[in-house]
C-alpha cells in the first residue's frame, strides 16, 4: 500500500510539472535583472545541489540579501520553479538566491534541512562578488519551501538542534522570515487521506515516524524560541487549500509572543477567489502578486532599518 500511495504522489507531482511548463512559458521574465546560474554548493555531482543569484543590471556594490527556498510538497520541483518570483524580488533592489535540494523520497527531511543549511554556508563563503551583504539577510520560502527556512532559522539558534540534525549554525543571522502559504507543524493533516499522511511521515521519518527524533522537532511548535527567532512575515490567502495551516501558525506565533505580521488579501475584494496557493509565487506578473511580493520588500527593509 505504501509503495502504491508513494507512486501515485509522484504521478500527481508530474501533471504538476506540465502545468508548471506551460505556466512558465506563457511568462516573460522581468527586465534588468542580472543572473549567476547554476552554482554548485556541493561539489558531488547531484543536479540539485546547486543555486542561483539574481540581482539587478548594473547593481553597485552589496545589496541585502533574499535567499528563497521552492515549494511542491518537498517531493518535487527546483530552483527553475522560482525563477521568475526571485527575479522579480531582484528587481525590488536586492540580491535573490534560488537553491534547489534533494526531494522526498531520495532523501528525508533531515537530509533536505541539511542541503538548506549547506546551501548556506556555501553562499555565506562564496557569493560576496555577487551583490551579496550578508550583514542583512531575509529568508523566504513557499509551502514545503516556507516550512523548511521556519524550521532551518529554528535550529541554527539551538545546539541541540543543530546536533540533532547534523548542521553547523549560520554564519549569520537573518532579520527576518518570510512564509508564503506555508506549514509549521508536519504533525497536522495537510491532506484527509490518512494513507497519504502515513506515506508522507516514512518519507519525512522513516518507517517508525514516531520513533525518530526528530519527530516532535520538525516545525515551530518544538522548535523555535521566541526571544530568539527573527521577525515572521506570514503570507496567505483565504482562497489557499492549506489556509488552515497559515491560521494555525498564525495562532501559534500570537499565543507564545513571536514577533510577527500577516499579509493577506482581502477576501472580499474583486478576483480574491482566484488568488490561491503561492500565487504570488507562480504569477508575480499579477497585480494583486505585485502588491504582496512589495510587501515582502517593505518587511524586509523595516527590518534593515532596525
Amino acid at each position: 500500500m505504501g509503495i502504491l500511495t508513494r507512486r501515485l504522489l509522484q504521478n500527481a507531482w508530474k501533471k504538476n510539472a506540465r502545468n508548471d511548463a506551460a505556466r512558465k512559458a506563457s511568462q516573460t521574465p522581468p527586465p534588468n535583472v542580472g543572473a549567476t546560474r547554476d552554482l554548485v554548493y556541493i561539489n558531488d555531482g547531484h543536479p540539485m545541489h546547486m543555486v542561483d543569484v539574481f540581482y539587478p543590471e548594473g547593481a553597485d556594490g552589496k545589496l541585502p540579501v533574499i535567499i528563497d527556498v521552492h515549494g511542491g510538497g518537498w517531493m518535487y520541483g527546483d530552483k527553475e520553479l522560482n525563477e521568475y518570483f526571485c527575479m522579480n524580488l531582484a528587481s525590488l533592489g536586492f540580491a535573490v538566491t534560488d537553491m534547489s535540494y534533494r526531494l522526498l523520497p531520495e532523501t528525508d527531511l533531515r537530509g533536505q534541512v541539511q542541503d538548506v543549511f549547506a546551501c548556506m554556508h556555501w553562499l555565506f563563503e562564496n557569493v560576496g562578488g555577487y551583490h551579496c551583504d550578508f550583514d542583512n539577510v531575509l529568508l523566504t520560502g513557499d509551502s514545503a519551501g516556507g516550512h523548511l527556512v521556519s524550521l532551518v532559522a529554528a535550529i541554527s539558534e539551538n545546539e541541540e538542534l543543530c546536533a540533532l540534525y547534523g548542521v553547523q549554525k549560520l554564519p549569520f543571522k537573518p532579520v527576518g522570515v518570510a512564509i508564503n502559504h506555508g506549514v509549521c507543524d508536519l504533525r497536522q493533516k495537510l491532506v484527509p487521506y490518512k494513507s497519504v499522511m502515513n506515506e508522507m511521515e516514512r518519507m519525512w521519518f522513516g518507517r517508525r515516524p514516531k520513533e525518530n527524533p526528530i519527530y516532535e522537532r520538525s516545525g515551530l511548535p518544538g522548535t523555535a524560541d521566541p526571544n530568539t527567532y527573527p521577525p515572521v512575515l506570514v503570507i496567505t490567502s483565504e482562497a489557499d487549500g492549506l489556509y488552515p495551516h497559515s491560521e494555525a501558525m498564525i495562532r501559534f506565533l500570537q499565543e507564545n509572543g513571536f514577533k510577527y505580521e500577516v499579509c493577506k488579501p482581502d477576501p472580499d475584494a474583486e478576483g480574491a477567489d482566484k488568488l490561491g496557493h503561492v500565487f504570488n509565487v507562480l504569477y508575480p506578473e499579477w497585480e494583486a502578486s505585485a502588491v504582496v511580493n512589495r510587501e515582502i520588500a517593505e518587511f524586509f527593509r523595516k527590518r534593515i532599518a532596525l
